[in-house]
């Protein structure tokens, strides 16, 4: 009987350590994080949001991740947003990176989709 005690209570003690250890995900989050353009291959316009959070206070730089251009850096934060005018003919992806280490923490990406897709109409030939 104090077997099953003592037992059950080691369990709830363990998952309850377990739990108080794990830390939240880093995350980077773009919303919206579709874009809709009319027909295909046209720029497309949208106002988005990318937004992050981390477990810990640091140095925290955001980047395009195909050109790598650093848009916005954060120094002792845990946290930050930054508004970006998207505009492009493709989806892009974002990286959050730690600036002191350059190690990439958190991706996200605002995909392109279309209304319309190109399509080559039959084009019969005409005398006139």
């Amino acid at each position: 009987m104090y077997f099953r005690f003592f037992y059950c209570l080691l369990f709830t003690y363990s998952g309850s350590l377990l739990a108080a250890t794990t830390q939240p995900p880093s995350e980077l989050t773009a919303v919206p994080d579709t874009c809709v353009a009319l027909r295909e291959g046209r720029q497309c316009y949208a106002d988005v949001v990318l937004s992050w959070q981390q477990p810990e206070v640091g140095n925290y730089c955001l980047r395009d991740a195909t050109s790598k251009y650093i848009m916005q850096c954060w120094l002792k934060q845990r946290q930050g947003s930054l508004n970006y005018a998207f505009d492009s003919t493709q989806s892009i992806s974002f990286e959050l990176f730690d600036s002191n280490t350059s190690q990439v923490i958190a991706v996200s990406e605002v995909k392109l989709q279309w209304v319309y897709q190109n399509r080559q109409k039959k084009r019969r030939w005409r005398l006139f």
